[in-house]
């Protein structure tokens, strides 16, 4: 199942933006973030979906949020703000939530095992409530910044060592660090995963075909994996054309 996820559409009203994505997509992954924080859009959800015949899941908040700072009074903000949003995915009905790791702060670059210590810490956290609450909770891989942790797979597990979480593996953010292969070892893993195009050295999100990923190579690999492919796009329109393109890839690979 193709769905779309974009920080463009957290800048619309909930009920436009719903009517949107039905139009064109099967399921939406709301980023929670901007007008679509769950506290403000949650009565607008329980009345509006039943109306349309999609599928969702949540990206949790990421901008101004660390749960692998050192500073303990604002990782148990941003910590709060995961946990906030499990609690509303849960009420809303939405049973698959993605979240970040840590990020390195300035502070961070001094102690990196300090920050890494804080991510397992609020991973375990996480992974406690989601399993209360019985929905899941999928970590996401990083791509190639100064600031980023859980870049190749032996960090992305490293975090999530004793936890029943599991991982959002995103294609675009593997091809900046060029280590798409790695992420063989832990397929099994995936329980979401995002697809973007560029041609390596950042996190552009192109429209699928205008970068160097070989889509079809690469999403053939990883199967069987049966999950959602979340289109992760600076813009709606622009989504499209990735989604065509994708969906061409995938009854290709049906073919095989």
């Amino acid at each position: 199942m193709i769905a779309i996820s974009s920080p463009h559409i957290s800048r619309w009203d909930f009920p436009y933006a719903v009517g949107k994505v039905a139009e064109h997509y099967q399921a939406w992954e709301i980023v929670a973030e901007g007008r679509h924080l769950l506290r403000d859009i949650i009565d607008d959800f329980l009345e509006l979906t039943p109306s349309y015949d999609l599928h969702y899941s949540i990206h949790a908040p990421l901008s101004d949020i660390n749960v692998g700072g050192l500073n303990p009074r604002l990782r148990e903000a941003s910590l709060k703000e995961v946990l906030d949003c499990l609690e509303l995915a849960y009420r809303m009905g939405v049973d698959l939530v993605t979240v970040h790791p840590g990020f390195i702060s300035p502070l961070a670059r001094l102690d990196r095992e300090a920050a890494v210590i804080a991510t397992k810490a609020s991973m375990k956290v996480i992974d406690a409530k989601a399993k209360d609450l019985g929905i899941r909770a999928a970590l996401e891989n990083m791509p190639k910044m100064p600031v980023s942790m859980a870049k190749d797979p032996r960090e992305l597990c490293d975090f999530l060592e004793g936890t029943e979480m599991g991982a959002c593996f995103d294609l675009g953010h593997a091809n900046t660090v060029g280590n798409i292969p790695d992420f063989l070892e832990m397929k099994e893993r995936f329980i979401n995963m995002h697809v973007h195009d560029n041609v390596g050295d950042r996190d552009q999100h192109l429209v699928i075909g205008e970068g160097n990923i070989d889509f079809r190579k690469w999403l053939g690999a990883f199967r069987p994996y049966t999950g959602r492919y979340v289109i992760e796009a600076r813009e709606f329109d622009h989504s499209l054309l990735s989604r065509d393109r994708l969906s061409a890839i995938l009854s290709s690979l049906d073919r095989d």
